[in-house]
């Protein structure tokens, strides 16, 4: 019996048989993965050219680069630089505003035709067991929730694909659309609070996205 893929190469793996390109020019990966990302990328999609947008330099013997910059710092100084964009999670953090933000740096990053590998937690996709920071980030704002956790913006996968639309991206493959319905426990918990949401959005799980940028390929 083979091993078990390791969850960010088993994430890199779907993309490929999504629809990512192997052998792309310049390649851009973003996660909170960091080097094991940019390794399983090298791996699977042997890239021409692989930067990491992490802090810290490479390990020693690394076949990539890394860069420090925000993803919208990036796009500013290299409009257009990427052929192949893979972005591993991390985007969902902060209010709507930052989630959109992040997206139009993505479609700026890449260069026409290029394009973008997403792994997006949607709507109640949990920080350990705790559903609430997701689901009503206003109360996880103003500390009524308890335990300081990271605010999501608390997107159903309809509501990710609204925001990828405006940005002019073209969705070519997708995984995960339908998710998973919240546990059974929690939703009894919280049945009071959470009877104001479509229980068709109610789901968690994680979208796997290949998205492509119009235009032709230099």
């Amino acid at each position: 019996m083979s091993p078990a893929l390791s969850p960010v190469k088993g994430l890199v793996k779907t993309w490929k048989a999504l629809g990512a390109p192997s052998g792309a020019g310049t390649v851009l990966a973003s996660g909170p993965q960091g080097p094991d990302l940019a390794r399983a990328v090298q791996e699977a999609l042997a890239p021409g050219s692989l930067t990491l947008l992490h802090p810290d330099r490479p390990p020693p013997r690394a076949r990539f680069d890394t860069i420090p910059d925000s993803l919208t710092d990036l796009a500013t100084t290299r409009p257009g630089g990427f052929d192949l964009i893979l972005a591993g999670g991390g985007l969902e953090t902060g209010d709507l505003s930052h989630v959109r933000d992040r997206l139009v740096a993505l479609a700026d990053l890449l260069a026409p035709a290029g394009v973008l590998a997403l792994a997006i937690d949607t709507l109640a996709a949990p920080v350990g067991a705790d559903f609430d920071a997701l689901l009503f980030p206003h109360l996880a704002r103003a500390g009524e929730l308890g335990e300081d956790l990271p605010i999501r913006a608390p997107l159903p996968a309809a509501g990710w694909m609204l925001l990828i639309r405006a940005t002019g991206l073209e969705l070519e493959a997708a995984d995960g659309l339908g998710g998973q319905t919240l546990p059974r426990d929690y939703a009894d918990l919280h049945g009071a609070r959470l009877a104001a949401y479509d229980p068709v959005e109610l789901t968690t799980g994680t979208l796997r996205l290949i998205l492509r940028k119009p235009g032709d390929a230099a």
